[in-house]
């Protein structure tokens, strides 16, 4: 299974997991455009927030639902991560571009 197909599955049961970590991402990005020397402090919370987030996810996920993904060719590792790893690649997109744009603007 391709990396592609995978990250179209994680979308499909990580929803709440991308929901959470896209407000955190917005909410930084929005602290960057204001004053773009705050994003190691953004950079920070949003790793101090990605392990609570994923405790979050695995705790409220039934176990049962798990199976479904295996089945499909995704390991239990990937089925945990790859929303992590999806999201935090586009948090260091946007957060470059804010910061661009927070420097343009000042």
């Amino acid at each position: 299974m391709n990396i592609l197909r995978k990250i179209r599955l994680s979308g499909e049961y990580g929803t709440a997991l991308y929901a959470v970590s896209g407000v955190v991402t917005l909410a930084a990005a929005a602290l960057v455009v204001g004053s773009p020397s705050s994003i190691s402090l953004c950079v920070l919370l949003k790793s101090l927030s990605v392990p609570v987030i994923l405790y979050l996810f695995h705790s409220f996920r039934k176990e049962g639902t798990i199976y479904f993904y295996i089945n499909l060719g995704i390991s239990r590792n990937e089925f945990f991560l790859m929303p992590i790893v999806v999201e935090f690649v586009a948090f260091v997109l946007i957060m470059i571009i804010t910061w661009n744009i927070g420097y343009a603007i000042r």
